[in-house]
């Protein structure tokens, strides 16, 4: 610093030239956003092909590559959690998380940024199963993942029986055996689980769409918050997440 300048118009004159050392790409120009800090936990559900944890229990699936770019994207440290369907918000709650993506027509707490894409919530029946409307499924039993509600109007509707399952493996068989007589759930979830099962399902029918969200605590902070939620514009405009559940499973 010269002798004479103040100590407003040194550090003026470094951010300066930060902004034209970055703008001819010779340094990263970080965000107060990116700025080093704590990494945040981030959870999400442990089933594939979303999340889920190989042999040597590093955790593999489309969501955990996808927070991988939402770091880089954002300039934040995250730690990917694949946890049981119902943990995850009771984790963001209680302190046990800071971030949490979950569809956001589920049960949750916290507060959603921004939605990274879209799945569709279908319902299936056995080869001779066909549906038009709620009313073709009332005085039958339909499964579901336990403490997922996707259809609230399926949830409402009395008439219809529901039966939990444990994983969409588990629902399939169930459905093949014949202990219930239709299955709903995340497409996705569902297709990956009928890759690993034999026996022929009927057609696939969208009961509605819901949004992978993000969710944050509010610990995370405006500026991480605001980094987060453009990451995951960046995100969905590019359809990472679409192509990351079309693409195998990468086991590290």
């Amino acid at each position: 610093m010269r002798e004479g300048n103040s100590f407003k118009e040194y550090c003026m004159t470094v951010v300066t030239r930060r902004r034209a050392l970055a703008a001819l790409g010779a340094l990263p120009l970080l965000s107060v956003a990116a700025a080093p800090r704590q990494p945040l936990r981030l959870t999400m559900v442990n089933l594939m092909p979303w999340a889920g944890l190989d042999a040597q229990g590093q955790p593999f699936g489309a969501l955990i590559d996808l927070s991988a770019q939402m770091a880089q994207l954002s300039g934040l440290p995250i730690i990917p959690i694949p946890v049981p369907y119902g943990r995850a918000p009771y984790m963001l709650r209680s302190g046990g998380s800071e971030l949490m993506l979950a569809i956001d027509i589920s049960p949750k707490g916290g507060t959603a940024i921004e939605h990274v894409g879209t799945v569709d919530i279908v319902v299936l029946g056995r080869d001779n199963f066909r549906f038009e409307r709620l009313s073709d499924l009332h005085g039958k039993t339909v499964g579901h993942l336990r403490h997922a509600a996707y259809s609230p109007e399926l949830e409402a509707d009395q008439a219809i029986r529901k039966h939990a399952f444990d994983s969409y493996e588990q629902g399939v068989r169930m459905l093949l055996a014949g202990r219930f007589d239709a299955m709903m759930g995340v497409g996705d979830s569902i297709e990956y689980a009928l890759t690993k099962s034999g026996g022929g399902v009927s057609q696939r029918y969208v009961l509605a769409r819901g949004k992978v969200a993000l969710y944050a605590d509010a610990s995370v902070g405006a500026g991480a918050a605001a980094a987060l939620q453009d990451a995951c514009k960046q995100l969905r405009q590019k359809h990472v997440m679409e192509t990351l559940l079309k693409r195998p499973p990468q086991r590290r």
